[in-house]
């Protein structure tokens, strides 16, 4: 049940995150600009985190270990993700610019071989390349492409590897409540990202009341809801296979893209959507009874004393 929930969660964070290029397209056309974007996904959440915990009765203390823990990840998995990504849209297609942030689920695989010694199943590798020749086929020559946005989205999708392969390695789900590790989370990356709001001087921009309704949009889908699925979802099943299984993620920004700003879906997207749709059943039903590999765990899928 708990990796059924995880895949699912997974899945609506990707459904969350695919429509993060489509939002912020809209509000940079009305007088937002990337850095403002990004300040707002996550600095609203905060007031919403903290009467949470409150309610909850949790506690607001956090460690020392896990404060460099939670900076750690700001940095990787919101400051530079979202200020490449969504610096990346405005050179090329946000439907391009998410098939090649999403260069992130080989990216894990390959960082966590290299770094922690893990392997991935056979149903994982099989999985991935399925998503990698899907994500390719979002790669139109057509499109709007320059290499200044090509690097920029790459970039981003490097950040975003390393931030679910420390979230799942780095085991601080298990030290701090959902509520409380989110609000921290949240705060830290709103610290980190007000110095670039303010050097560009977005902040004292003015906008009209739908360019304010977007941003709290973008915060409520992108921010929060996405976020919090994501790290439910790498929890629950590992970051490998939620990598993958997020792949799913450029499907839903083609189609919103395709909806709402008129962007194209050709004969390659829509091929690189089936492979994607298939790679995540195929991850889903296949590797049902298998688990990611886990160097805190014994083969009976308990955990080990470390000392």
């Amino acid at each position: 049940m708990k990796r059924t929930k995880g895949f699912l969660a997974t899945i609506l964070s990707a459904a969350a995150y695919g429509s993060a290029p489509m939002i912020a397209t809209l509000a940079y056309g009305r007088g937002f600009g990337v850095n403002s974007v990004s300040l707002s996904r996550v600095l609203l959440p905060v007031p919403v985190l903290a009467l949470a915990v409150l309610l909850k009765k949790e506690s607001f203390r956090i460690r020392g270990r896990q404060a460099l823990q939670i900076l750690a990840l700001a940095v990787t998995g919101s400051v530079l993700t979202s200020l490449l990504l969504f610096q990346s849209i405005r050179f090329i297609d946000t439907g391009i610019a998410t098939a090649l942030n999403f260069s992130y689920p080989a990216l894990v695989v390959l960082l966590d071989r290299l770094i922690y010694r893990q392997k991935a199943d056979r149903h994982q590798w099989i999985a991935l390349g399925l998503c990698l020749a899907g994500v390719v086929m979002f790669i139109s020559p057509g499109g709007t492409f320059t290499w200044k946005g090509f690097f920029l989205a790459l970039g981003s999708g490097l950040a975003f590897a390393l931030y679910v392969l420390y979230m799942d390695r780095s085991r601080i789900m298990e030290t701090m409540s959902f509520c409380s590790f989110s609000l921290w989370f949240f705060l830290c990356s709103a610290l980190l990202l007000i110095p670039f709001a303010l050097a560009s001087g977005e902040l004292r921009s003015g906008s009209a009341p739908a360019g304010w309704l977007l941003l709290a949009l973008f915060a409520l889908v992108d921010g929060l809801a996405g976020t919090l699925l994501q790290e439910y979802g790498v929890n629950a099943i590992g970051g490998k296979s939620a990598s993958i299984a997020s792949t799913i993620e450029p499907v839903i920004c083609a189609l919103l893209g395709a909806v709402f700003l008129h962007e194209r879906i050709t004969l390659h997207s829509a091929l690189g959507i089936c492979l994607i749709v298939g790679a995540t059943v195929y991850l889903i039903v296949g590797g049902r009874d298998r688990r990611d590999r886990d160097p805190l765990r014994d083969g009976s899928g308990k955990e080990r004393k470390t000392t």
